[in-house]
């Protein structure tokens, strides 16, 4: 991988730091476990954190696409998605790695062709609706009606869900300006 310490200025590491600073400290890895669309925001900001930070001053092989879609993928497998919930040495884990797999995912994207680029950004946006339309309707392996040692209820699922819909629309609705503004040249 390599680094463009150019580009690696205070200014461009405001969100990557920022976003590491609010989903990795003590009030909010005290709330995580009780708020399950907090929990869920937090993998929102740790990935996109990342992934700036790998846009901006990284540039990695195609190969790195594979950790970057697996990672997030994994942590959504209800089991281990309640296990990072449950467990703060498990959460750690699960919010580091999740910044990496957004860094190493920033990393590609330059070396993409656009075909590439819009079609891993559909696949995103289909994953993310078809979960956020499994929590919106209480699918219970998300909750502690499956899993036991899970914090979240199932009454929580349906916030989490909205929460997710509203992340993604904003996201959903900044790469198309953005997309815009390249085509039309704004």
């Amino acid at each position: 991988m390599k680094i463009l310490r150019d580009k690696l200025t205070k200014k461009s590491l405001i969100f990557p730091v920022l976003s590491l600073i609010v989903a990795m400290n003590p009030v909010t890895d005290l709330l995580e476990p009780r708020y399950e669309a907090l929990y869920m925001a937090m993998h929102y900001l740790l990935y996109i954190g990342g992934f700036v930070l790998g846009y901006i001053g990284f540039r990695g092989s195609k190969i790195y696409l594979i950790p970057g879609i697996i990672i997030p993928v994994f942590w959504h497998i209800p089991y281990f998605f309640n296990l990072g919930g449950a467990y703060l040495c498990l959460r750690i884990v699960e919010n580091l790695s999740l910044y990496l797999g957004g860094l190493v995912m920033g990393s590609t994207i330059h070396g993409l062709n656009n075909a590439i680029k819009a079609i891993l950004f559909v696949l995103w946006m289909m994953g993310d609706s078809v979960l956020s339309v499994i929590l919106i309707v209480g699918w219970p392996p998300y909750s502690n009606q499956v899993y036991p040692f899970s914090p979240f209820s199932i009454s929580e699922e349906f916030w989490t869900g909205l929460v997710m819909f509203g992340i993604m629309t904003v996201i959903f609705i900044y790469i198309i300006l953005g997309f815009i503004r390249t085509v039309f040249k704004i």
